[in-house]
């Protein structure tokens, strides 16, 4: 790890992206935070986070809404302050929509945040890695509906599932240059996304269908992520960490359950 290294980290200022910075800057890395409409939260996270006197912590603005600032943007912040070693495209937004009734306006902002920005954002960090000869590292965030369904997820998981299978295909192309880029994939995790207050990350949230028993800690995300952007995972990109408690695992379970009551119930008719 360079001794300067500073990350870019989007949707920072809250929730699993806060925890992101909290990790980053103990591990000794200067961190970016990227922000759009929470101004106020990043800003008091890194006056939380340079309460020791170093600049640990710098709050940055950046609109994932417009997918064309994005590549300028980066190049901005490259220049403002100096090279940037490490990547994490966490920002993202959630959506329950009735597949009956979508929206052209929302799908496309939907796209525009979760997929195309991340994309175009991954394509930015490369280029200014492979012109400064950095062997940077990236983390794409997507989520366990990259792979799984869920009822009025449509737009969410077109979103999600588009941008795992892209970042696979730009891993692909960027591993000649020495770059990396990962991807973690949360289950269920204690954020304001999912319902729990700014402020509230430690709140455990139980969940008896996750066989772990509760949704993640942000903390736990961050972790995976600070492991993949690092040297421990120097072997490893277009690879997706599932950190879901299990959640993926229970496809299957309660048809099968319903099978076994049936069958327990023919039994007990015949004998």
């Amino acid at each position: 790890m360079p001794e300067t290294s500073t990350a870019l980290v989007t949707g920072a200022s809250s929730g699993i992206g806060s925890a992101i910075a909290r990790r980053l800057t103990n591990d000794g890395i200067r961190v970016l935070i990227g922000f759009h409409s929470g101004r106020l939260r990043a800003e008091r996270l890194c006056s939380s986070l340079n309460s020791m006197g170093k600049e640990k912590a710098i709050p940055v603005h950046i609109d994932l809404s417009d997918p064309h600032s994005i590549p300028d943007r980066f190049d901005e912040l490259a220049k403002d302050f100096g090279p940037i070693y490490y990547l994490v495209n966490n920002a993202g937004i959630n959506d329950r929509s009735s597949g009956l009734t979508l929206d052209p306006i929302r799908l496309e902002e939907i796209i525009a945040i979760n997929l195309s920005s991340p994309l175009l954002l991954s394509s930015a960090a490369a280029s200014y890695f492979a012109t400064n000869d950095l062997h940077g590292s990236i983390v794409n965030i997507t989520s366990v509906h990259d792979q799984i369904p869920i009822t009025g997820g449509a737009q969410y998981c077109a979103s999600k599932g588009g941008l795992a299978v892209a970042s696979r295909a730009l891993a692909l192309e960027f591993a000649q240059y020495g770059i990396r880029l990962n991807l973690v994939a949360p289950g269920e995790t204690a954020t304001p996304m999912n319902g729990v207050l700014h402020g509230s990350d430690s709140e455990i949230i139980r969940r008896p269908a996750i066989p772990m028993g509760r949704a993640a800690q942000p903390a736990e995300i961050a972790s995976a992520v600070a492991w993949l952007l690092g040297s421990e995972a120097s072997y490893m990109t277009g690879a997706t960490l599932y950190i879901d408690g299990g959640l993926m695992l229970t496809a299957a379970e309660e048809n099968a359950k319903a099978a076994y009551n049936t069958s327990h119930i023919r039994e007990r008719t015949h004998s």
